[in-house]
């Protein structure tokens, strides 16, 4: 039997390692990938336990705030100095934080295998327990997850909390719930962008994905002053804000990128350079490539320290896994239940551009459907809303749709909408419907 195969006690040096020479953002990210039970090594264990409770304070997991901290929670047992400074030394990078917390979670999850499975041989030679008792309790050990157990809830309570949310709705008298779009009639439909929940802007390229991410931007951040971070993974922070600019002044892309401005652009440009200074928006240029494990800890970074409501992410399929697998369709499939994972930890409102195949377009006149989704389906079963963009792409402007092809918690429906190319936005319809 090889030991190593249940066992990581490099890893789980390593993983404190990498808390102890990395950043406030470098131990949150460990410790919501790693659970106190996954741990042998008891000076790893409880020194992270010790971690993660200066997490909650955002406090900086220093040896010096440790031994503090190890006093206050041990005062009886000595310092684990020498655990501290080997897991230093085993761990050479902080970005090495999903390799390690893999490693420990295989071995976790093959140690509560191998107690399975002495359960079984150990309950099927005992004549005096029954066979239904004895598969009972495997059916109880074969929930391998290591997530956190979560406590049911009595209909008692239910009610209560559904009574709560109803009376809290009432009473913003029309009020939407969620970030406003821009566009009414999709506001009205889906009351609003939804805190902790996961919404993706599909179409094909050139429709205009990153166009609907700019208008919803400049509404929420401009007009509502939501505190917005936008995670570009195509484009740089320049292009982004030129887009914004544009959106906002109602003076050309092109004019603005090649700098053939008429007399009054400028006054318009500078105008709308102050309302972008002055709004809540912060960017996250990663248009050189990032992994998931990368956005994911920069998105509760910005929580933590500008209380970020709404994330745009530009675009889902340009991020990449955290590790290699067979099949593309895996890697996405990753990206997106790690996103929805995050929105609904931070209590954000995520919305994640995607990208569509090319199916919608092989047939003439055929508007995009769910199943157009590019690279994996579990892309649309992770999604709580999907909205799928349609216009005709050679024209500038002009009719644009928006189907709702998928709402979790409301109806499915059109939305018409007015698109403005030159201004990279999308508008109300003309004769927008009550």
């Amino acid at each position: 039997m090889n030991s190593d195969a249940y066992f990581a006690p490099k890893d789980e040096l390593g993983i404190l390692g990498a808390c102890l020479s990395g950043d406030t953002d470098v131990a949150s990210e460990v410790v919501s990938l790693v659970q106190p039970e996954m741990l042998v090594n008891e000076d790893v264990r409880f020194t992270l336990e010790l971690i993660a409770g200066l997490v909650r304070q955002n406090q900086p997991a220093s040896v010096e705030r440790l031994t503090k901290e190890w006093n206050k929670a041990h005062g009886s047992l000595e310092i684990p100095m020498a655990t501290w400074a080997e897991a230093m030394s085993a761990c050479p990078s902080a970005s090495m934080v999903s390799y390690f917390a893999d490693g420990i979670r295989e071995a976790h999850l093959r140690r509560k295998l191998r107690e399975l499975g002495s359960k079984i041989i150990e309950g099927s030679g005992n004549s005096a327990v029954s066979i239904d008792e004895v598969l009972k309790q495997v059916e109880s050990g074969m929930v391998l997850d290591s997530a956190p157990q979560t406590d049911s809830c009595s209909a008692k309570d239910a009610i209560v909390s559904f009574i709560e949310a109803t009376q809290e709705r009432w009473k913003r008298n029309g009020e939407l719930s969620g970030v406003p779009t821009g566009i009414p009639k999709l506001d009205s439909m889906l009351d609003g962008l939804q805190y902790r929940e996961l919404t993706l802007v599909a179409a094909r390229p050139s429709i205009g994905k990153t166009a609907m991410g700019t208008s919803i931007v400049a509404n929420a951040t401009v007009i509502h002053k939501v505190p917005t971070l936008f995670v570009s993974c195509e484009m740089s922070t320049n292009a982004i804000t030129r887009r914004l600019v544009s959106c906002i002044s109602g003076v050309s892309m092109q004019s603005i990128k090649t700098g053939q401005l008429k007399d009054n652009d400028m006054a318009r440009i500078q105008a709308a350079n102050i309302k972008v200074k002055n709004s809540p928006i912060h960017f996250l240029d990663l248009s050189a490539g990032a992994k998931i494990g990368t956005v994911t800890s920069a998105i509760r970074r910005a929580v933590r320290k500008h209380g970020i409501k709404l994330v745009i992410v530009d675009y889902l399929q340009k991020i990449g896994a955290s590790g290699r697998y067979e099949k593309r369709t895996y890697e996405v499939a990753e990206v997106s239940g790690t996103l929805k994972a995050c929105a609904a930890s931070t209590g954000v409102a995520m919305l994640a551009l995607a990208q569509l195949n090319r199916e919608s377009e092989k047939e003439k006149g055929r508007k995009p459907r769910l199943s157009d989704l590019a690279d994996s389906g579990q892309i649309e079963r992770d999604a709580d809303t999907v909205l799928l963009l349609d216009r005709n792409r050679v024209e500038p402007r002009g009719e644009a749709t928006i189907s709702i092809a998928k709402q979790r918690d409301g109806e499915c429906g059109l939305v018409t909408c007015h698109y403005e190319g030159a201004y990279c936005r999308f508008e109300p319809a003309l004769l927008q419907d009550s």
